[in-house]
C-alpha cells in the first residue's frame, strides 16, 4: 500500500491501530467469498526492523451492498420466501439485523444462493413483522465477517419489502388425507380444505376454475397433467381429474409414496399449506404403481405336483399394504393359495398342501389389489394347468411335501422324503445336484420314508428355493423312475440362514416407539426374535424386510428397565424364519437409555412416521420426488418471480422440536462424558477461521470443528472485530455526537480472544493468568518488560546529562539536522490530513 492509504496510530504497547484515509481501500477483493489477505512486510521502530519474517494481519472482505426493496410487496404469512439482492455476501457467516427484529433459524431461514442473492424463507406459523402490524421490513445491519455494517444509518436501514396484511384468500388451507389411495393413472382425486376459490365454478362457460395449486412432484394444472374440475360451493372441496395419457406420479421406484400438495393459489397468490421451509406440504393422497403382470403361458403346472408359481411384473407391494390377486377360476387366495410378494417385480404362489391347481387350462389373473382397489385387465394367462404324471408301473412313489422347511445349513431338522416303494439305500436325484457321501448321509430309509441328513459345512441350496427328487432308483429292474415328466416333485423349502446384524443403536426405555433390527434371511411371511431382556409380549412386528424388521413397542411396555445413567443392552438370543429356531451368540442390537426429561423422544411430530427425519437429529436428511427420477423436469419456478421453490430441491431444515419425530430420527442423543470431550477436526470446514458446529452455523456434528471452535465445554468461537459498528456514520473514523454534544465513540479495538484450544494450548495473546501460572507466555512478556524498563533507564540518563550540559551553557556533543525545504521532503499537517515532514528514503516503509 502506498503511503498515504492509512495513518497509524499507538493504542498501547501492544496494539497498533490503522486507519484508512478518506476515500482509499484496504485492499481490491477478487473473491468475495474468500476475501484477499494482506500482510505487514516491514515495522521499524526508531529504524529498526522489528520484523523477522512477513505476518498476515487481517483478510479484507468486500464492502457489502443491499438493493432497495421499496416495490416488492410481499404478506404478512402468506409469502412463503423473498430474494434480497446486492452484492458481496457470503455463504457462511453472513448474518442480517431487521427492523422489526426477526430472528434467524426462529422466524426464517437464509441460503445465500450466490454473492448478490439472499433467499430469505419464512419459518411455519411465523411472520415478516414481528409486530404483526403492515409496514416496511428494514434491513439495519449487514455482516459479511467483517463486523456488524450499518446500512443508510439516516433512514434506519434500507427497506428490502413492503409487509403487507394478508388477503381473504391466504387464508386456504388443506388436510391431510394420506388414507385417500389411487394408482398412478387412474381415478379422479379430492382435496379437503377451506378457503378456495368459489366465485367462478367450473361449468360456466369458458370460465376455467380459479384455483391452481403446487406440488412437490412438479405437476401441472389446466389440463397439462389434470384438471380442477369442480370446487364445492363452500369452498371445502376441490375435484380433480387425471388427463388423458398422464400419471398423478410418474416414477414407480418411488411407489407407493405420497402424493404432496405445497401450495394454493386461490386468487391472491400462492399460499403454502406446510412448512416452506422442509417442502413439507400436505399429503392428499398415497398414489400406487399401475399394477403390471407378464403373461407366461409356456409355464406349466401340474395339478398337485407343482409347488409354487412365480408371479413377474411390476407395482407389487407388501409389508403394510395386502396385495391380492384374482383369477379367472376359482381359486381363492387363504383357501387354495397362499402369496408372498418377494419386491416390486416378483410374487409366489404356493399351493396349500391338499389343494389342486383346478382341471387342465390356462391359468388366468383377472385383477389385482396392490392396495387401491381391484385394478381390472384383460385375462392374463400365467401358467398352464396340466394333469400329474401316472405312478410309474413299479409302484414308486415321492410325495410332494412342500410344507417342510430347512435353513440352508443349520443342523435342525433333517430332510424327510415320503412316498412308497422305497428300500434301504436308494440313489436319490434331486434339482439341485446333491451328491450321497458329500453333501449328504442316508440316516434311514423304510418303505415309506428316507430320512437326511446334511454334512457339517454343506448345504441343501447355494441360493434359498425348492429343493426337487427328479428321480428315485431302488435297484430293481425298473431302473431309476423319474418324476413330473423328469421335472421332480419338491419335497422341502430351503430357506436362507438368518443373521441379525450388531448395532449400538441408542434408544430409550419408553420414549422410543420402534426399534429397527437388520440381518438377512428374515421371512417376509413371519419372522420370529427372542429378545433379551425384552419379552415378547412388550412388542409387535410392525413391519419385515429381507433384511430388516421393525418392532413396535407396546403401550405402557418399556424395551428395558435401565438405572441411572447406565444403560441396558438388549440382544437376539435366536430367531426363527419358518424352519425352527437359530441360536445366536447374544447379538447386541441396541442400548437402553433411561427415560429423560431432557432427552426426549416420541412421534408428536406433525408429520413423524413419514421416513423423512424432521426434527432436526439427523443428518442424514432428504426429501425425496420425481425430480430425482428425471420426469417433470427440475423447473420450479414456471409460476412467478422465483417466490416460490426457485431451483431449492436440495434445500431442507427441521421443522418440528427435536426429539419429536422419533422413529424417523432415531431420537436425540443424550451426551456423554466422552461426547462432550471430542475436539477433533473432521468438520469438512475446519481450520478456515470460522466456528462450523451446531454452536453456529450447524453445518457440522459438535465438536469436529476443534481449531476454530474450541472444545465443547470450553470454546469461545467468537472473532476478533475492533470496532463492532464501524460504519456509524457518514465518516468512518470520525467520532460521534449524542443529542447534548457530548462526544461519543466506538472506534476503541476490543480484542476476543480464544481462551481454550485443544490440547491444552492457550491463546497467545492472554496477558494476565489470573491462577498465578504464567507459563511460557507470561515469561516471555516479563522479558520484554524488563526490556522496556531498561531502555526507559538508558533514554532518562541520556535525557538527564544533556540537559545538565544545556543547563551549564556547554555545547551538545551532537548536532541535530534542520528541515530542509526542497525536493527531497514532503510538507504536510495534521489539518490537511497529510503525511508528516519526514524526508523520503527507499529504505523506509512509513504511514
Amino acid at each position: 500500500m502506498p503511503a498515504g492509504k492509512f495513518n497509524v496510530s499507538i493504542s498501547s504497547d501492544t496494539v497498533i491501530s490503522l486507519g484508512l484515509t478518506r476515500g482509499e481501500q484496504w485492499a481490491d477483493v477478487v473473491d468475495p467469498e474468500v476475501g484477499t489477505t494482506i500482510f505487514l512486510t516491514s515495522l521499524k521502530v526508531r529504524g529498526a526492523e522489528k520484523l523477522t519474517a512477513p505476518a498476515q494481519v487481517a483478510t479484507i472482505l468486500s464492502t457489502p451492498t443491499v438493493k432497495r426493496g421499496d416495490d416488492r410487496i410481499i404478506y404478512m404469512g402468506a409469502t412463503p420466501r423473498f430474494l434480497i439482492n446486492g452484492t458481496g455476501f457470503r455463504s457462511k457467516v453472513t448474518t442480517l439485523t431487521f427492523d422489526p427484529p426477526l430472528e434467524r433459524d426462529v422466524d426464517y431461514i437464509m441460503q445465500v444462493r450466490s454473492s448478490e442473492c439472499l433467499q430469505l424463507t419464512l419459518k411455519s406459523g411465523k411472520n415478516w413483522r414481528t409486530d404483526k402490524e403492515p409496514g416496511p421490513l428494514k434491513l439495519k445491519r449487514l455482516n459479511t465477517g467483517g463486523g456488524d455494517l450499518r446500512i443508510d444509518a439516516k433512514y434506519g436501514g434500507v427497506t428490502v419489502a413492503e409487509v403487507q396484511a394478508n388477503l381473504g384468500a391466504h387464508g386456504v388451507t388443506v388436510e391431510t388425507t394420506a388414507e385417500e389411495k389411487l394408482y398412478q393413472s387412474q381415478g379422479e382425486l379430492t382435496v379437503l380444505g377451506t378457503g378456495f376459490n368459489t366465485s367462478r365454478l367450473a361449468g360456466a362457460p369458458g370460465l376455467p376454475n380459479p384455483n391452481t395449486l403446487r406440488w412437490s412432484n412438479g405437476i401441472r394444472g389446466k389440463g397439462t397433467n389434470y384438471t380442477v374440475v369442480s370446487a364445492s360451493a363452500d369452498g371445502t372441496q376441490l375435484q380433480l381429474k387425471l388427463a388423458a395419457g398422464s400419471k398423478w406420479r410418474i416414477n414407480p421406484t418411488n411407489l407407493p409414496g405420497p402424493l404432496v400438495l405445497l401450495a394454493v393459489d386461490a386468487g391472491a397468490g400462492f399460499v403454502p399449506v406446510g412448512p416452506t421451509e422442509a417442502k413439507k406440504g400436505r399429503v392428499v393422497a398415497t398414489v400406487f404403481e399401475d399394477p403390471v403382470i407378464q403373461a407366461a403361458p409356456s409355464t406349466i403346472l401340474f395339478t398337485t405336483h407343482s409347488h409354487e408359481l412365480w408371479l413377474v411384473g411390476s407395482g407389487f407391494t407388501r409389508n403394510s399394504y395386502t396385495m391380492s390377486i384374482s383369477f379367472e377360476r376359482k381359486f381363492t387366495l387363504g383357501t387354495d393359495f397362499t402369496l408372498s410378494v418377494i419386491n416390486r417385480t416378483h410374487a409366489v404362489v404356493s399351493l396349500i398342501d391338499g389343494k389342486t391347481w383346478g382341471v387342465a387350462g390356462p391359468l388366468k389373473v383377472t385383477s389385482i389389489n396392490t392396495g387401491a382397489g381391484p385394478f381390472q385387465m384383460s385375462p392374463i394367462t400365467v401358467a398352464t394347468v396340466t394333469d400329474d404324471a401316472e405312478d410309474h408301473e413299479s409302484g414308486l412313489i415321492v410325495t410332494k411335501t412342500a410344507g417342510q422347511s430347512l435353513y440352508q445349513s443349520a443342523n435342525i431338522h433333517k430332510l424327510v422324503i415320503e412316498g412308497k416303494g422305497f428300500n434301504n439305500d436308494p440313489a436319490i436325484e434331486f434339482s439341485p445336484p446333491l451328491t450321497k457321501g458329500v453333501d449328504y448321509t442316508i440316516m434311514s430309509s423304510t418303505d415309506t420314508k428316507i430320512t437326511l441328513k446334511r454334512l457339517k459345512n454343506k448345504k441343501w441350496r447355494e441360493s434359498p428355493g425348492a429343493l426337487l427328487v427328479i428321480s428315485l432308483d431302488t435297484g430293481a429292474e425298473h431302473g431309476a423312475v423319474s418324476f413330473a415328466f423328469g421335472n421332480g416333485i419338491p419335497v422341502a423349502t430351503i430357506l436362507p440362514d438368518p443373521t441379525v446384524l450388531e448395532s449400538e443403536r441408542i434408544i430409550y426405555a419408553s420414549h422410543t416407539p420402534r426399534l429397527i433390527v437388520q440381518g438377512t434371511g428374515f421371512a417376509l411371511d413371519g419372522t420370529e426374535l427372542t429378545l433379551s431382556p425384552t419379552p415378547r409380549s412388550a412388542y409387535e412386528v410392525e413391519s419385515i424386510e429381507s433384511t430388516e424388521m421393525v418392532l413396535s413397542l407396546n403401550a405402557g411396555k418399556k424395551w428395558a428397565n435401565p438405572k441411572g445413567e447406565e444403560s441396558v443392552i438388549v440382544t437376539v438370543s435366536k430367531v426363527d424364519t419358518g424352519a425352527g429356531e437359530v441360536v445366536l451368540s447374544d447379538v447386541v442390537i441396541a442400548k437402553v437409555l433411561v427415560d429423560s426429561d431432557g432427552a426426549s423422544c416420541d412421534d408428536s411430530c406433525e408429520w413423524a412416521l413419514d421416513g423423512v427425519c424432521d426434527d432436526g437429529t439427523n443428518s442424514g436428511r432428504y426429501w425425496w420426488d420425481d425430480d430425482y427420477g428425471g420426469f417433470y423436469g427440475a423447473d420450479d419456478d414456471y409460476y412467478s418471480e422465483g417466490y416460490y421453490y426457485d431451483d431449492d430441491d436440495d434445500f431442507l431444515a427441521p421443522v418440528c422440536d427435536e426429539g419429536t419425530d422419533c422413529t424417523d430420527c432415531g431420537g436425540p442423543k443424550v451426551m456423554t462424558e466422552e461426547d462432550l470431550s471430542r475436539c477433533d477436526n473432521s468438520c469438512q470446514w475446519s481450520n478456515d477461521g470460522y466456528c462450523d458446529d451446531t454452536r453456529t452455523s450447524g453445518l457440522c456434528e459438535l465438536g469436529t470443528d476443534c481449531h476454530d471452535c474450541g472444545p465443547i465445554d470450553k470454546g469461545n468461537y467468537s472473532t476478533w472485530d475492533d470496532d463492532g459498528w464501524w460504519d456509524d456514520d457518514d465518516n468512518y473514523w470520525d467520532d460521534d455526537y449524542d443529542m447534548e454534544g457530548f462526544e461519543l465513540t466506538d472506534d476503541a479495538p476490543v480484542i476476543s480472544n480464544i481462551v481454550s484450544l485443544p490440547s491444552g494450548r492457550e491463546s497467545a495473546t492472554r496477558q494476565v493468568d489470573l491462577d498465578g501460572d504464567q507459563g511460557a507466555g507470561g515469561i516471555f512478556m516479563l522479558l520484554l518488560e524488563g526490556i522496556v524498563y531498561l531502555i526507559g533507564a538508558l533514554i532518562c540518563g541520556v535525557g538527564s546529562w544533556l540537559g545538565v550540559h544545556y543547563y551549564k551553557g556547554q555545547s551538545l556533543p551532537i548536532s541535530l539536522p534542520t528541515a530542509r525545504q526542497d525536493g527531497d521532503y514532503e510538507m504536510g499537517g495534521r489539518g490537511a490530513r497529510g503525511p508528516a515532514n519526514v524526508p523520503i528514503t527507499p529504505d523506509v516503509v512509513r504511514s
